[in-house]
C-alpha cells in the first residue's frame, strides 16, 4: 500500500458536505492526484489527511476544499500515524522508502500513474527527468517547490490598498518564458517540427529558406520547453489560485507570456486540468474577492532564466566571491590565537578495525557501489574510520541516520555490521538512492529505511547521526539535527568554503567564537582557506598553504565542537587514518 499524507487545518461537515481547510502544498498534490485520475494512479494509493498540530487563528495559505465525493482518510492532530511524523508534509511512503518535498512526491505519483494507467499522461519529459534535481541543487525545482507557492501566499494576503505590487517571482516566471527554448537534443526537435535535417548550430545556420527556421523564442510554449510537463501542472495549479485574486485578464498586458502559457496549458488537455482545479474548490474559495487596487505593479526582469542549477547562486551570499590574500589571512589567524584555544585536532588513536573487511559481502563494500577502482582503497579507509566510531557508540535497537548517504557506502556497511540497529539512508538525489536500494536488495538486508528528501524536511527521531563529507553548510545542518534530537554524532565535514548563512544556521556557531573579534567575512575567509588542502605527497602541492588549510579546518571544526559542548556534549576532534585517505580528513565524535 502506498500512503500519501497531506496536511489539513480544519474539517467541517455541512448538510452532507465535507469542507477541509488545507495549505497550498496539500492542494497542489491533491489536484495532481485527481488530474492523473486517482485511483487510476494505482488502487493501492491511499490519500490520508492529517490535521496540523499547530492551531493558528489565521492561515495565510488556507485553501478550502470540497471533499464530499472523495475517498480519503482523516487523522486528527493527536492521532498522527508514526510515518507521518518522520518528515515535513506532504509525505509519501511506499514500502521501505519515504519521500518528502512537493516536487519529489509529485514525480513519484506521476510515475505510479504512468506505470499502471492504460492511457497515461506522459508529463515527465525526456527520459523522465522533469523536476528530478532536488530543490537544494536546482533553481528550477526550487521555484516549483517553494517560490511559486510563496507567490500564492503573498497574493492571498494582499490587502485592498490603492497601490499594490505582485510578488517578484511572478515577474521572474514572465521573464523566464521569454527565454529561448533549451531542451535536450534540441535539433531532433527542430527536425521533427520543421521537417529538416540538421544536427548542429552550424548546419542550422546554413538553412536558406526562412520557412525552415525554428523560432526558439516562440516555441518556448511551456514552462520547461516545447511540451507540457509536470512542472506546468504544478505551476498552473498555483497560478490558477493566484488568478482568483489577480485575474489574468486584468493583468494580461503586464504578464503577456504567463497569460499565453496559461491558455496553452488549458488547451493542451481541452480544459481538463482547469476543470479539476475548479471542481474541488468550494464556492467561497472560487469567489475570492479580486484585487480592486487602482495601481497594481509587477517587476519583470529584462532577462531572467530559471534554468540555472548553480547552488552558489541560491545562497544568501549572492554573487559575492570570497577572495583572500595571505596578509589578510595571517591577520585573521592572529585573532583566533588571541582566543587561547587548543584548536588542533588529535591523531586517530584506533590501532585496529572493529570489523573484518573479509567478512563483508561485495555489495556492502565500496566495490559494490560502482566506485572507480583508483578510489576504492581511500574510500575503504574513510569508511572504516567512521564505522569504527559508530560501532563503538551503537546499542542494539538504535536508529542510525546516514545523512547525505549518496549510493549508500557508509549506511549499507553499517546496516550489515549492525543488524540489530535500524539504518536510515537519507539522500535527496533519486538516482543515487536507487543504486543504494539495489545494493540493499541484493544483500537481503531488512534493517534499512530510505528517506528521499532535503535535510530540512527530515523530522524523525534517531539515536546516532553520521555523515561522510556532507557538503558545506550541510554538515552544520546535520549537526543541528543531532543536537536537537540529543543524538550522538560522527561527522566528517567537507567543502568548508561553501558555508553560508541562512535563517537557522549562523556563523560562528559557538558563543566563544561569536563573542570574539572575528567578523562573519573573516570567519568565511578561514572557511575558504580550509578548502586549500591538497595531497601532501604530491610534488606540485604548496605544502605551506596546505598546512594552513588543515589548521583552518581545525578552527571551523573547533567552533562546531564548542557549539555542541555548550549544549552538554562531550566531543572529540580527531583525524581519519591514514590521514592521506582524503584531504578532508577531520572527524567530530559527540556523545552526551
Amino acid at each position: 500500500m502506498i500512503h500519501l499524507y497531506l496536511e489539513y487545518y480544519s474539517k467541517r461537515c455541512i448538510r452532507e458536505t465535507t469542507l477541509v481547510e488545507v495549505p497550498i502544498e496539500s492542494y497542489v498534490v491533491f489536484v495532481l492526484c485527481k488530474y492523473l485520475r486517482q485511483p487510476a494512479i494505482g488502487k493501492d494509493l491511499l490519500v490520508n489527511f492529517v490535521q496540523s498540530k499547530t492551531e493558528l487563528e489565521h492561515q495565510c495559505d488556507s485553501i478550502l476544499l470540497n471533499l464530499t465525493v472523495c475517498n480519503v482518510v482523516f487523522f486528527q492532530a493527536g492521532e498522527w500515524p508514526q510515518v507521518a511524523t518522520y518528515c515535513q508534509l506532504p509525505t509519501l511512503k511506499n514500502n521501505a522508502w519515504i519521500v518528502s518535498g512537493l516536487c519529489g512526491i509529485c514525480r513519484h505519483i506521476t510515475k505510479f500513474h504512468i506505470e499502471c494507467s492504460t492511457s497515461p499522461k506522459r508529463i515527465l519529459g525526456f527520459k523522465g527527468n522533469t523536476l528530478l534535481a532536488p530543490a537544494e541543487v536546482s533553481m528550477w525545482t526550487k521555484f516549483c517547490e517553494v517560490d511559486i507557492e510563496a507567490c500564492v501566499r503573498d497574493v492571498l494576503q494582499l490587502g485592498h490598498d490603492n497601490s499594490l505590487a505582485l510578488p517578484e517571482d511572478l515577474g521572474k516566471l514572465e521573464s523566464h518564458l521569454g527565454q529561448p527554448l533549451k531542451v535536450h537534443n534540441i535539433y531532433k526537435l527542430v527536425n521533427n517540427v520543421q521537417k529538416v535535417k540538421v544536427s548542429s548550430s552550424q548546419e542550422y545556420e546554413k538553412l536558406s529558406d526562412e520557412t525552415d527556421r525554428f523560432d526558439f523564442y516562440a516555441n518556448h510554449k511551456f514552462a520547461e520547453g516545447y511540451e507540457k510537463t509536470l512542472a506546468d501542472v504544478i505551476l498552473f495549479i498555483c497560478v490558477h489560485l493566484i488568478g482568483k485574486r489577480a485575474p489574468l485578464e486584468r493583468f494580461g498586458k503586464q504578464l503577456p507570456r504567463i497569460t499565453g502559457w496559461y491558455g496553452r496549458v488549458v488547451a493542451d488537455d481541452e480544459g481538463e486540468l482547469l476543470r479539476i482545479c475548479e471542481k474541488f474548490l468550494t464556492t467561497d474559495q472560487m469567489q475570492l474577492e479580486a484585487l480592486k487596487a487602482e495601481l497594481i505593479t509587477i517587476d519583470v526582469p529584462a532577462s531572467f532564466s530559471l534554468y540555472k542549477a548553480d547552488t552558489k547562486k541560491l545562497n544568501l551570499l549572492g554573487e559575492k566571491v570570497l577572495t583572500t590574500n595571505q596578509p589578510e589571512v595571517l591577520s585573521i589567524l592572529e585573532k583566533v590565537k588571541r582566543l587561547e584555544l587548543d584548536v588542533e585536532s588529535m591523531p586517530n588513536d584506533r590501532d585496529a578495525n572493529l570489523f573484518e573487511w573479509d567478512s563483508v559481502p561485495l555489495d556492502a563494500k565500496p566495490e559494490g557501489g560502482k566506485l572507480p577502482t583508483k578510489r576504492i582503497d581511500r574510500k575503504k579507509h574513510q569508511l572504516e574510520c567512521l564505522a569504527n566510531e559508530v560501532i563503538n557508540l551503537a546499542q542494539p535497537g538504535d536508529t542510525i541516520v546516514d545523512f547525505c548517504s549518496g549510493t549508500g557506502h557508509l549506511g549499507i556497511l553499517l546496516a550489515f555490521l549492525l543488524p540489530e540497529c535500524t539504518i536510515y539512508l537519507l539522500e535527496n538525489k533519486e538516482e543515487s538512492q536507487q543504486l543504494a536500494m539495489d545494493r540493499v536488495q541484493r544483500l537481503g538486508l531488512q534493517n534499512v529505511v530510505y528517506f528521499r528528501c532535503n535535510l530540512d524536511y527530515f523530522k524523525a527521531r534517531f539515536d546516532i547521526g553520521v555523515s561522510l563529507h556532507a557538503c558545506g553548510v550541510a554538515s552544520d545542518i546535520v549537526l543541528e539535527k543531532c543536537l536537537n534530537q540529543k543524538a550522538k554524532f560522527v561527522c566528517c565535514p567537507c567543502c568548508y568554503g561553501k558555508l553560508y548563512e541562512f535563517e537557522r544556521i549562523r556563523y560562528p556557531r559557538s558563543q566563544i567564537f561569536q563573542q570574539s573579534e572575528l567578523l562573519l567575512k573573516e570567519y568565511l575567509c578561514l572557511a575558504h582557506c580550509a578548502d586549500q588542502t591538497h595531497d601532501l605527497d604530491n610534488t606540485r602541492t604548496n605544502v605551506a598553504k596546505s598546512h594552513q588549510g588543515f589548521y583552518c579546518m581545525d578552527i571551523i571544526d573547533k567552533d562546531r565542537m564548542l557549539r555542541a559542548e555548550e549544549l552538554g556534549y562531550t566531543v572529540v576532534q580527531k583525524r581519519l587514518k591514514p590521514e592521506n585517505c582524503t584531504p578532508k580528513n577531520r572527524l567530530l565524535i559527540g556523545t552526551l
